[in-house]
């Protein structure tokens, strides 16, 4: 990678993180080592490129005006280089997999420890945000694939991996705590508690199949604060299963009848249009036990 290359994928993260320690950390680069990078590209393009300020940093006019240009740049050198490798059938590069939180919690580690060691010559660069980000990282280039629970936008194909079962939250003090299943018609004789994004996405598909309306009492930012007043008594929610293994809380969970569940999957570009490395990714998972 030349030195045009480096900046300019720093220039990305650093607009991206809004923050030059953090892109720094991102990127495995010294701070000083981002600064003078930015700094070397401001002298190139004769231009501030970024507003500093003790909170961080935010793109100039000039800078939002190269950032598609830059990123476009960035985006045909990665797939030039996987291209490359892929002619001698070679699974090499690097990976930028987009996840979210519960997802990355739980399977992100061993997925990338297992593969990386059975493909040594490949590094993989993380992405953690909500569905509509990863699905818009891939259709514009940042990401090569996203781990997603369903895919809205048309151009992506989806590869099931596994079913996360839906459940019912509620606290143990709560009168529905010792039902062995609950029907989703009873849901909305309860208070609700909901959040802005995540996994509300699978939640709000569930509540308008079975057309019920769920007297929402709050409306909270994380799966975190949810449980969090779940278990203060404070009202019931609907969170996939996986969201239990990292909660602290004392919680009840009920099964739904008829059960519900969320297809957590592997999103890419039509897979036809994708490179070897994509492509043996996607095989990968397809054959890694989420057991």
């Amino acid at each position: 990678m030349n030195n045009s290359q480096i900046r300019y994928e720093i220039f990305l993260k650093v607009a991206e993180l809004g923050n030059i320690t953090l892109a720094a950390d991102a990127l495995s680069y010294t701070q000083s080592g981002v600064s003078h990078a930015i700094a070397a590209m401001e002298r190139e393009a004769g231009c501030t490129l970024f507003h500093r300020s003790k909170t961080g940093v935010t793109l100039t006019d000039n800078g939002r005006t190269l950032l598609p240009m830059v990123q476009e740049l960035v985006n045909k050198q990665h797939s030039l280089d996987q291209a490359m490798d892929a002619l001698s059938n070679r699974v090499a590069g690097t990976l930028r997999v987009g996840s979210f939180t519960s997802f990355t919690a739980i399977w992100m580690a061993k997925i990338i420890q297992s593969f990386t060691e059975q493909f040594p010559e490949v590094k993989v660069e993380l992405t953690n945000g909500v569905y509509r980000d990863i699905e818009n990282g891939i259709t514009e280039g940042r990401l090569d694939c996203g781990f997603l629970s369903s895919v809205e936008n048309d151009p992506l194909d989806f590869t099931p991996l596994f079913d996360d079962p839906m459940l019912v939250i509620l606290s143990p003090k709560h009168e529905l705590a010792k039902k062995k299943t609950l029907p989703l018609q009873e849901l909305k004789k309860y208070s609700f508690i909901s959040q802005f994004q995540g996994s509300n996405h699978d939640m709000q598909q569930i509540i308008r199949k079975a057309k019920i309306r769920p007297k929402t009492k709050y409306t909270l930012d994380d799966d975190i604060s949810v449980m969090g007043m779940v278990a203060q008594n404070e009202g019931i929610a609907l969170i996939p299963e996986m969201m239990l293994q990292t909660c602290a809380f004392d919680l009840a969970a009920i099964p739904l009848d008829p059960p519900q569940h969320r297809t957590i999957g592997l999103a890419t570009l039509p897979i036809k249009e994708t490179t070897l490395l994509v492509r043996t990714f996607v095989a990968f998972c397809k054959s890694y036990s989420f057991g």
